[in-house]
């Protein structure tokens, strides 16, 4: 059962906020089920918020789940920084703790980003120790479970990126394996290695042979996760029993309709009890369009006590495991940041000072800032409507409004529509 201590003092006086999305189309879930993780992983980069506690009701993990990734992510700080002064023992024994407090956390583990981080530096540190039949191991992990997780060479010397290449399994340009996954109550989103697949039942096939990490979710319930091993041709089977909190009956069917609801504010809207059973200050939606490879992104942030609608974004982004889930998240923060700014108020649309943002590729170093630059030219920028500021990221930004003008504007309903 998810855990009602009350919160700290501070914790309750921060605003609680949470975003999930949603499919228009039924092929679309779990491209869907993907932006909704994005979402929900760029909130823990936004300091002020409680997104804990929604998270918790959403997700249906406990706090004992809460504390072991908490630990992990310290661990994986830990270790990371260990790797780079080259303390490789300390830096093996961090990231081994990491993998294995996200391992056990796995029925929780939404975003697998850090624990893809904690495995390459692992495997990087145990090839500069000298132990190349454990840095294979854990590239082949990798290999199996994450393959769009790998060492960049910018980042990681030759013999780094050689034994990684090594532990490529010999199945991995045509694998066969497969896991038929079902659930009771069926219509369960599944997860195969924390990429989501689809809806219960289903089966995954083109799995490499070894291990697999099957999750299965439906919202409001307690998640059901378990390591299968896939051998050849012969499939795996997975059956999840999923059941729902007492007080959060009915969370999925509703935010099953939130896809035609009003995008202009809460009032009559299904948003608005998901809103309610997750006990949120702030809610977003993304409703997720379009096709397999191009999906179409539609923003919608409300503030629940008023039911007013305060940010509305629309943008599209390539479906690439990595491209779509760092495109979501830099959309989800800068709208949220920007909503949640107190300090900003105003009657009139104005553009303030820039916030800071690295540009994809930036090494971090830092440069005299030279001339300035007009505003459409900047990769962050903020407009004032009302006491809302918006935030937009694309790379497509600066071309747009340097042909077109800025892509962004007020609609009937004085709320700001932005392009990212």
């Amino acid at each position: 059962m998810i855990a009602t201590a009350a919160r700290p003092a501070a914790a309750q006086e921060q605003p609680r906020v949470y975003i999930l999305a949603v499919p228009m189309d039924d092929s679309l879930d779990a491209i869907a089920t993907r932006v909704g993780s994005a979402s929900r992983a760029a909130l823990r980069g936004i300091e002020g918020v409680d997104w804990r506690t929604p998270d918790q009701r959403f997700l249906g993990y406990d706090d004992s789940a809460l504390s072991l990734i908490d630990r992990a992510r310290q661990q994986l700080d830990a270790g990371r920084d260990a790797y780079l002064n080259l303390e490789f023992d300390t830096a093996i024994e961090q990231l081994t703790g990491a993998v294995e407090n996200f391992d056990a956390a796995a029925a929780a583990l939404e975003d697998p980003e850090d624990l893809g981080q904690a495995l390459l530096f692992l495997g990087a540190s145990h090839g500069f120790n000298e132990q190349r039949r454990e840095a294979i191991e854990v590239f082949r992990r990798l290999h199996i479970q994450m393959p769009h997780i790998e060492p960049d060479p910018d980042t990681f010397p030759p013999d780094v990126v050689r034994l990684y290449t090594q532990a490529r399994p010999r199945d991995a340009r045509n694998p066969r394996g497969s896991i038929v996954i079902d659930s009771n109550p069926t219509g369960a989103i599944a997860y195969v290695d924390f990429l989501a697949r689809g809806r219960t039942p289903l089966t995954v096939d083109g799995l490499m042979s070894g291990e697999h990490v099957v999750r299965v979710t439906r919202p409001g319930a307690i998640p059901f996760a378990e390591a299968l091993d896939v051998r050849g041709r012969q499939p795996a089977g997975s059956n999840a029993f999923l059941v729902d909190q007492d007080d959060l009956q009915g969370l999925s069917e509703s935010i099953a309709e939130a896809r035609g609801a009003s995008v202009d504010s809460l009032q009559d809207s299904p948003i608005a009890q998901v809103a309610s059973m997750l006990q949120v200050d702030k809610i977003g939606v993304i409703r997720v369009s379009g096709g397999q490879d191009q999906v179409s992104l539609e923003l919608l942030l409300f503030d629940v006590a008023s039911g007013r609608r305060l940010v509305r974004g629309e943008g599209s982004a390539s479906t690439e495991v990595g491209v779509l889930e760092a495109s979501v998240q830099r959309a989800v923060s800068g709208a949220f940041e920007a909503a949640l700014r107190p300090s900003q108020a105003g009657d009139s649309e104005s553009i303030p000072a820039m916030a800071t943002g690295e540009r994809p590729g930036d090494t971090g170093a830092t440069e005299d800032p030279g001339p300035s630059v007009p505003v459409y030219e900047e990769w962050w920028f903020w407009t004032i409507i009302g006491v809302v500021v918006l935030g937009g990221v694309a790379a497509a930004i600066a071309g747009g409004i340097a042909a077109q003008g800025p892509a962004l504007g007020q609609d009937r309903g004085g709320q700001v529509v932005f392009t990212f």
